[in-house]
C-alpha cells in the first residue's frame, strides 16, 4: 500500500473512532440534485454550552472549531472560541489536541471590556 492510500485508511479510522468511541453525531450532506452524491461529512459533538463542529469535504478542505451552543441556534452569528482549517489530517490533529470544555487550558471566547 502506498503512502498515500495509507494516509487516507488512518484519517477513516480517526473519523469512525471521532463517532463509534468518542460519541460524535454523524451526517451525511448529499447533493440535492441526482445522483445525490456525497458532497461533505459533518461530525459534532455537543458539550453543554458548547459545540464542537467538524466538517471534511474532501482530504485536503477540512474544518473544525468549538462554538457557542447558543449562539448556533435561530439563524445568529456562530460565536467560537477555537477554529482550524485545512488538511483533514491537521484539523484532526488540532481537534486531538483541544482540551475539554471544562479545562483551564481550554480556549475561552473573549468578552468586550465594560467601558465606565
Amino acid at each position: 500500500m502506498n503512502a498515500c492510500a495509507l494516509d487516507v485508511v488512518t484519517q477513516m479510522r480517526r473519523l469512525r473512532h471521532l463517532h463509534q468511541v468518542r460519541g460524535w453525531s454523524f451526517d451525511p450532506v448529499r447533493s440535492p440534485d441526482p445522483p445525490y452524491e456525497l458532497v461533505e461529512l459533518i461530525y459534532s459533538f455537543c458539550h453543554g454550552q458548547w459545540l464542537d463542529v467538524l466538517r471534511v469535504r474532501s482530504d485536503t478542505d477540512a474544518q473544525a472549531g468549538r462554538f457557542l451552543t447558543e449562539s448556533m441556534v435561530g439563524g445568529g452569528r456562530p460565536r467560537a472560541c477555537w477554529l482550524a482549517t485545512g488538511t483533514l489530517t491537521d484539523v484532526l490533529d488540532g481537534l486531538d489536541e483541544l482540551p475539554p470544555p471544562i479545562s483551564r487550558l481550554a480556549p475561552r471566547l473573549l468578552l468586550p471590556a465594560i467601558v465606565r
